[in-house]
């Protein structure tokens, strides 16, 4: 009876013993994963890599870094709690040196093709980082300024019609330099409706000019070189080439005023889509003005005139007006408002086109 109660005994302090160790593995295999590296990710943008300890709760978390030491973190300033990837060149080496289970084995070939993933992305980044910062920081020389105009006009009376209108202009002007260039451009569709209401192409137009200009005398007056081409089909235009030389004189009595004027003559190719008798080579005389007001500094004011005419046919004339209020909402966008009158005396054969329009346009500057 003895031995029996004394055996009964022996298996309960065996059974005891046994509990014992469980819960001591099981309390140093939680330490150890409360003990695995973990990235904290703040609301603030920083990233902390520590161990977090047993003694965090819901509101605060206790993180024990290695080199901050331990701290207290508010729970509502955690984004995220992930543990840390291991670099692959330690994967790789724990996988050759400490033996595994198939399953932890398998784990860790995942996280070393990740990691190679990853490193492979980075790399690329990396490489295109360099061409994507060059587009961004693209700039344009001091030296350029310019804009870009987009706009419609729109008409009403015996003719309906929009106009989509796309115009640039490109200044080149060195500090210091007497050499001035202007590359200017436009092109203009047209949609026209019928007196039934259909609507159609009603042909469309496009121009461009190039402008030179030496200063000299003090930077008050210059010699110019234009130009320029246009295409009307509106007016019954095929194409019209010109090329003058001539001098002018700037006057600029502070930076929100400038005013200049002069003349200049040459040649022009003339060419209508019926035959006439102004076509062909002809002389032309010009008289050109351009005024430019800045009362604000992102607002501007910009009016010009140019009048062409035939030192033999005298009544051969055409002028263009123009006149454009613009505002600046920042250094990139802008808006313009215009009004243009493009008035030919006399096309060919005595036929006489006048073409006025109000303008608004987006304008982009560079």
């Amino acid at each position: 009876m003895l031995s029996s109660v004394s055996f009964r005994l022996f298996l309960f302090r065996m059974a005891m013993h046994c509990c014992g160790v469980l819960s001591l593995f099981t309390v140093l295999l939680s330490g150890s994963l409360l003990a695995a590296p973990q990235v904290v990710s703040l609301s603030s943008g920083e990233r902390l890599v520590g161990e977090v300890m047993p003694q965090s709760n819901d509101q605060v978390l206790v993180l024990k870094s290695n080199l901050l030491g331990e701290m207290s973190i508010q729970r509502a300033q955690i984004v995220a709690i992930e543990p840390q990837v291991i670099p692959t060149a330690k994967l790789a080496s724990a996988t050759n040196t400490e033996p595994q289970s198939a399953e932890v084995k398998k784990q860790v070939d995942t996280q070393v093709a990740i990691a190679e993933k990853m490193t492979e992305v980075e790399q690329a980044l990396e490489e295109e980082q360099p061409l994507v910062d060059k587009l961004f920081a693209f700039k344009a020389p001091e030296a350029w300024h310019g804009n870009l105009r987009m706009g419609m006009n729109i008409s009403s009376g015996d003719k309906q019609w929009t106009e989509t209108a796309l115009r640039g202009k490109l200044e080149i002007k060195q500090q210091g330099d007497p050499n001035f260039y202007r590359f200017t451009g436009s092109y203009t569709y047209r949609e026209t409706e019928r007196s039934n209401g259909d609507t159609y192409k009603s042909t469309d137009r496009y121009d461009g000019a190039f402008i030179y200009r030496r200063s000299f005398a003090g930077d008050n007056w210059f010699i110019q070189n234009s130009m320029s081409t246009r295409v009307d089909q509106i007016k019954g235009i095929d194409r019209e080439l010109q090329e003058l030389v001539g001098v002018g004189y700037k006057v600029k009595p502070s930076n929100q005023f400038e005013l200049l004027f002069g003349a200049s003559g040459g040649l022009e190719e003339y060419q209508t889509d019926s035959e006439n008798t102004r076509n062909g080579v002809n002389k032309v005389l010009n008289v050109f003005e351009e005024f430019t007001w800045k009362p604000f500094t992102r607002t501007s004011f910009v009016q010009k005139f140019n009048y062409y005419w035939e030192p033999d046919y005298t009544e051969r004339y055409n002028y263009v007006l123009t006149a454009a209020v613009r505002i600046r909402l920042t250094d990139l966008l802008g808006f313009e408002f215009s009004y243009n009158q493009n008035y030919d005396n006399d096309i060919g054969n005595g036929n006489e086109k006048n073409d006025a329009v109000w303008r608004n346009a987006l304008i982009v500057y560079f």
